[in-house]
């Protein structure tokens, strides 16, 4: 073979790193053109949580393609309200989202729920290796070979790092994080709520924000709420490393009426916290030999795009295609990239607009952003609305 060439289908294998929504749509996909996956993962058991994703655009195309769309809930409360929180700890009625989006329905469901719907469809075809990772990664011109933590060797035609933003397989191939991280000056904590708080009803979401603060409730069907903080701080590195009920409450002192109090009580209780700073990830290249980077460790585009899940989708369902297609390996990766960098590019770009909208960074911000919902809320402004969620 040639340094880039891949055997018959059938006897190519693939070492996927990282279990979440990335890795497991590339294992599915691989799997089903024939490819043997394995996937190993450093935490000791599948992980759940996270925050609410819009799902639209090419992740719904690809999970259409997946055959896992049907099974994806739509977590909207059809009788649920938005509200913002005003200065004075008031309601007022707040954004609503679009039924469609750039030419695909839109869904607002939890990053767990597409974790679980592509774990399933998954478990029974690819082996999940938990409680280990890389330690050491070699390539010559027939496979890549990785040692990993818990002593084993694995070769395989192709190593996907789908390892999230602080991905190993990134650092031991493409070098340090710090070369490609580009941090936001935000921090952002999230956790599931055991139970609606006082003032909204079953089914409600609200939104306080401030100059360089806001907090997010959001409400689903059949499922606990999910609240979500963010901040701006100088030194969100630093931030991260404080105790995050500690750092909350020095962020959101005085913040949010009777709100923001009731979020960081049942942050207290939660049992899982995410609490991480803001960053994007930017590569001039996302694969090396028979290494790619897929999702959050090629390209994280943060929160603020709301199309970080789907993305990941659609690079795994497409580099699977590609491979299909190519029989060179260099060949299926270099169009592969061709493919997803443009709309990479923009969700990056866009995220850095949205973020005045997740959270204003002045004065003129929180009125504008004020002004920018009470236009989207009429028919008029509704178009408006379209182009900001896509």
């Amino acid at each position: 073979m040639t340094s880039s060439s891949l055997p018959p289908q059938g006897a190519r294998r693939a070492l996927i790193v990282g279990s979440g929504i990335s890795g497991l749509a590339a294992a599915l996909s691989l799997h089903r053109a024939g490819w043997q996956p394995l996937i190993v993962e450093r935490a000791p058991q599948r992980r759940t949580g996270g925050y609410f994703v819009r799902f639209n655009g090419p992740g719904y195309t690809a999970a259409e393609r997946l055959g896992i769309l049907d099974s994806l809930p739509d977590r909207r409360d059809p009788d649920g309200r938005m509200f913002e929180v005003d200065s004075r700890g008031r309601l007022t009625p707040g954004l609503t989202f679009p039924e469609q989006v750039n030419g695909t329905p839109m869904r607002l469901l939890l990053r767990s729920d597409l974790e679980r719907v592509l774990h399933e469809a998954v478990q029974d075809l690819v082996e999940i290796r938990y409680g280990t990772g890389p330690a050491t990664i070699t390539q010559d011109r027939d496979q890549v070979t990785v040692t990993l933590t818990d002593g084993s060797v694995e070769s395989a035609d192709l190593l996907i790092g789908a390892d999230g933003i602080h991905s190993t397989v990134r650092s031991l191939v493409f070098g340090p994080e710090d070369l490609y991280r580009k941090d936001f000056d935000h921090v952002v904590a999230a956790c599931l709520m055991d139970g609606p708080l006082s003032g909204l009803q079953e089914g409600d979401s609200a939104v306080a924000t401030a100059p360089g603060r806001s907090a997010w409730i959001n409400s689903y069907r059949d499922h606990p709420p999910v609240t979500l903080l963010l901040y701006r701080t100088d030194w969100p590195a630093a931030e991260i490393r404080k105790k995050p009920s500690v750092a909350l409450r020095e962020a959101f002192a005085g913040f949010g009426g009777d709100l923001v109090p009731a979020m960081l009580e049942a942050m207290d209780r939660s049992e899982s916290v995410l609490f991480d700073q803001v960053s994007q990830i930017h590569l001039s290249r996302w694969s090396q030999g028979r290494v790619v980077l897929l999702g959050d460790s090629a390209w994280c585009m943060t929160l603020h795009s709301g199309q970080g899940s789907g993305m990941g989708i659609a690079g795994g369902e497409l580099l699977a295609r590609l491979l299909t297609e190519h029989g060179d390996l260099a060949t299926a990766l270099g169009s592969w990239e061709q493919h997803m960098r443009p709309h990479v590019t923009r969700h990056q770009k866009e995220a850095l607009r949205m973020r005045h909208f997740f959270m204003p960074a002045n004065r003129f911000g929180r009125v504008a952003r004020s002004t920018l919902i009470r236009a989207i809320s009429t028919p008029v402004g509704a178009r408006l609305g379209k182009a900001l969620m896509g």
